[in-house]
């Protein structure tokens, strides 16, 4: 297979397929376009549950992990309570590489209040670059309902914040600036790299859901147009986008016209979707408490999810393995 992420038909084929035992807890169990779980824990209280797991430069691994598990229960309508840490690291690392992700986790974990309840460190010889994983829970009032697959037809889309921006962030690493120095300037690749530092969406999450939204997705690793076909995936509703709707920023463009890659593929952090009847509300909302956010489309009958740009049309389709 692929390196990446399966494929939704994998996924269908030799997972989910698979899953068949549900108990009386069970509330959402594990489907397509789904990133958490969720059981029954008493009278006023649900257990949400959700796993992440990112590779690469080890300095920005343990925020992009902490994030991306803590947008995902709080898109889910819960917070993250607390976690535990897997980590796999490459033959001849040294201790400091332990260090460094193991104090960025506590940093992030003590300013969140989230406990951290253990976890496992090996060091593997098949490896060439670090591996952490994070699996959390966390608690939802049990009257929320909110999740990537509740879309309805005649709901607007919301999107916050920018397209591709952490993507576009991690594609300027220190290794790769050298040779970025002979078409940009420092200032230009130090406002590119500020997407690193907008990849919490759980304040806006928040927002969402107690303006009553239930259909939320946090986008992260899936990239703008893969989280968008997820949602209407898990909905089985359409989508019909205006691509000049959904924000960017010029350095990203930039930043992916120089690497090849589509802006709207790479991974978008701290962006969270939302469909709500009245979309314009919503944005107002946001806007209230300084985050930017538009109406990017609708969500239609019809199956087809399609991305319009001027006369142009594109059809969304499953996010490639690579793309995530």
């Amino acid at each position: 297979m692929k390196i990446g992420r399966i494929s939704e038909t994998v996924l269908k084929r030799s997972v989910l397929k698979h899953i068949t035992f549900k108990s009386s807890y069970l509330k959402q169990g594990p489907a397509a376009g789904e990133s958490s779980g969720r059981l029954a824990a008493g009278e006023h209280k649900d257990v949400i549950a959700a796993a992440v797991s990112v590779s690469g430069n080890v300095e920005r691994t343990g925020k992009r992990a902490f994030y991306r598990l803590a947008n995902d229960m709080a898109a889910a309508g819960g917070r993250l309570a607390g976690m535990l840490i897997t980590l796999y690291l490459p033959a001849g690392v040294g201790e400091d590489m332990i260090k460094a992700v193991m104090d960025e986790l506590a940093r992030l974990s003590a300013a969140h209040r989230v406990d951290i309840l253990g976890g496992h460190t090996e060091v593997l010889g098949t490896l060439s670059e670090p591996v952490l994983s994070l699996s959390g829970t966390g608690f939802a009032d049990k009257k929320t309902n909110v999740r990537s697959g509740s879309l309805e037809p005649g709901f607007d889309l919301v999107m916050t914040k920018w397209a591709g921006r952490s993507g576009a962030a991690e594609l300027i690493g220190e290794d790769s600036r050298s040779g970025l120095r002979s078409r940009f300037t420092d200032d230009f690749l130090d406002r590119a790299a500020q997407g690193v530092q907008a990849m919490d969406s759980t304040a806006e999450a928040e927002i969402a859901v107690a303006h009553g939204v239930t259909a939320l997705c946090s986008v992260g690793a899936k990239g703008v147009f893969g989280a968008l076909w997820e949602m209407g995936e898990a909905s089985g509703t359409g989508l019909r986008v205006d691509l000049k709707k959904i924000s960017i920023c010029q350095e990203t463009i930039e930043i992916c016209e120089y690497f090849n890659c589509n802006p709207y593929l790479i991974a978008s952090d701290g962006v969270l979707l939302a469909g709500t009847p009245d979309g314009a509300r919503l944005v107002e909302r946001f806007a209230g408490t300084g985050v930017p956010a538009a109406v990017i489309g609708t969500v239609t009958e019809e199956q087809g999810r399609v991305v319009i740009n001027g006369d142009e049309t594109r059809f969304l389709t499953p996010p490639a393995p690579c793309d995530g």
